[in-house]
């Protein structure tokens, strides 16, 4: 019986959400850079707990997070920070809801760039965009629109979109074909049944020898390990 394995990598295409460094006003007025993540899907704006401890008063609420399939996530507190852009005056006040996490690492792996040609006259409102980071905040939609500006840039193929926004330019869409992660192998398994041996006896006294030789060579070998 012979046994083939074959590991294949499957190519595949990210999705890249569109994320922003932007700055955090704590209670002693200190200005602290945050990660946000820009999502218009979002009814309400969230903080992590981590981000929230800038001093930053909280206020007790009882909302509830309803997501995918009615999961519901409880929110005990909120708080109430000031946020403004690195790259333009914009500011605002915003009310978020406190969350131990977000989504977690985003982008999920690091991204090659090389061949996506970003312009260099632009301000990236992330520039680490492409390399796996933790979300600080998330903004909603009643603030997502607000944040945008006319002009976008897109590039022939699988590329991501370039939005400007006041927080600078985010980049967001589906990314060309990255490397595959070991998790991502495509594996195959083939089996072959070697029917010789119903059809030839014979073969089957020849190889017993041969196999008790080689397990009374290995129990040597352990024998001699272990002594």
């Amino acid at each position: 019986m012979n046994t083939y394995f074959s590991f294949k990598g499957k190519p595949r295409n990210n999705i890249l959400l569109a994320t922003a460094i932007l700055e955090i006003q704590s209670s002693s007025g200190q200005h602290v850079p945050c990660r946000a993540l820009l999502d218009s899907a979002s009814q309400a704006h969230f903080i992590t707990k981590k981000c929230a401890r800038l001093r930053i008063t909280r206020t007790q609420t009882h909302s509830s997070i309803k997501g995918i399939r009615n999961g519901n996530t409880a929110t005990p507190h909120s708080v109430s920070k000031q946020l403004r852009s690195r790259h333009t005056g914009w500011h605002t006040t915003l009310d978020c809801d406190i969350l131990s996490d977000t989504i977690g690492a985003t982008p999920s792996t690091q991204l090659d760039t090389s061949t996506w040609k970003i312009p260099n006259d632009i301000k990236l409102a992330d520039e680490h965009f492409d390399k796996p980071g933790n979300i600080d905040l998330l903004i909603g939609a009643e603030l997502f629109y607000g944040i945008l500006r006319s002009d976008r840039r897109t590039r022939p193929g699988h590329y991501p979109v370039l939005q400007e926004t006041i927080l600078g330019w985010t980049i967001s869409g589906r990314t060309p074909v990255t490397t595959t992660t070991r998790n991502d192998l495509q594996r195959t398994f083939l089996l072959q049944r070697d029917n010789c041996l119903k059809q030839n006896p014979t073969r089957l006294r020849e190889m017993e020898p041969m196999e008790q030789s080689f397990m009374s060579t290995r129990y040597q070998t352990c024998n001699q390990q272990h002594n």
